[in-house]
């Protein structure tokens, strides 16, 4: 038993996470944490590619916040997709948000087609980093930026038992590694790496918070998305989570570079 329907996300598991994260996040931290991804950046008039957009928050904010021109989100989920396009038409951004369920592998893009790209907790599940940044490189336009927040390791050593434990769990595929490797993998695929930031001392204090809401003030809402069973079992991948993060095995970070 895990909290996706064979390896997809379900209605209940969307509803679950909009609870704890917000409408349209499937990721922690909102908006502030787009905000802190993007860092100083002036998306303002630019074209943007969302990798792994899941319901389209980032989009969203991209759009109506830093006034991006037009954002597209990729994204290999259908139902995502769909939850997706039904906030855009909702928000009156359906001409400037456009979502696509793509399939895992190259991207469906033209050379040098976008201004910045941006994903956020989606690279995890991406195996082969190499190929994924050579992918952007040939996307991007020249002086074109990546910026990316993810979950990553606090080294590229095998998993604890743990941090094995916590993967399980999930019941999702994940390919995490160390920020000083991506920075490793940047710089040889054509970027300058502008800033790389460990977000660990951030998502500790907010973890152990959710996990506190689950427990206390929003188990109500989980028990209603997803029934007690399932609530209880992600009550428990929760605590796992909050495990591997105090030891700092697992730990977010976010990075941003340019296209030389």
């Amino acid at each position: 038993m895990s909290l996706t329907d064979e390896g997809h996300y379900g209605p209940k598991q969307l509803n679950m996470l909009e609870v704890i994260w917000g409408k349209g996040y499937l990721s922690p931290g909102g908006s502030d944490e787009i905000d802190q991804i993007i860092g100083e950046l002036d998306l303002s008039g630019k074209k943007i590619l969302d990798i792994g957009c899941g319901c389209g928050g980032a989009v969203f904010h991209m759009l109506e916040k830093h006034s991006a021109a037009e954002a597209i989100g990729f994204d290999v989920e259908p139902l995502v997709i769909d939850q997706a396009n039904a906030l855009a038409l909702e928000k009156g951004l359906s001409e400037r948000a456009i979502f696509k369920c793509v399939k895992p592998g190259k991207l469906d893009t033209k050379d040098e087609s976008f201004d910045v790209i941006f994903s956020k907790e989606a690279f995890i599940h991406i195996p082969n980093k190499v190929d994924l940044m050579k992918d952007i490189n040939r996307t991007l336009k020249t002086n074109g930026y990546l910026a990316v927040g993810d979950w990553m390791r606090n080294d590229d050593n095998p998993p604890s038992i743990e941090m094995q434990e916590y993967i399980a769990a999930e019941g999702l595929d994940y390919y995490m590694c160390s920020l000083k490797k991506y920075r490793d993998i940047l710089e040889n695929t054509g970027f300058k790496v502008i800033s790389l930031n460990d977000r660990n001392e951030w998502y500790l204090e907010k973890v152990k918070k959710e996990v506190a809401d689950i427990e206390g003030p929003l188990w109500s809402k989980v028990v209603e998305s997803i029934g007690i069973e399932e609530g209880e079992y992600a009550l428990e991948i929760w605590k796992k989570l909050l495990g591997v993060v105090e030891k700092g095995e697992h730990r977010p970070g976010n990075f941003r570079a340019l296209k030389k």
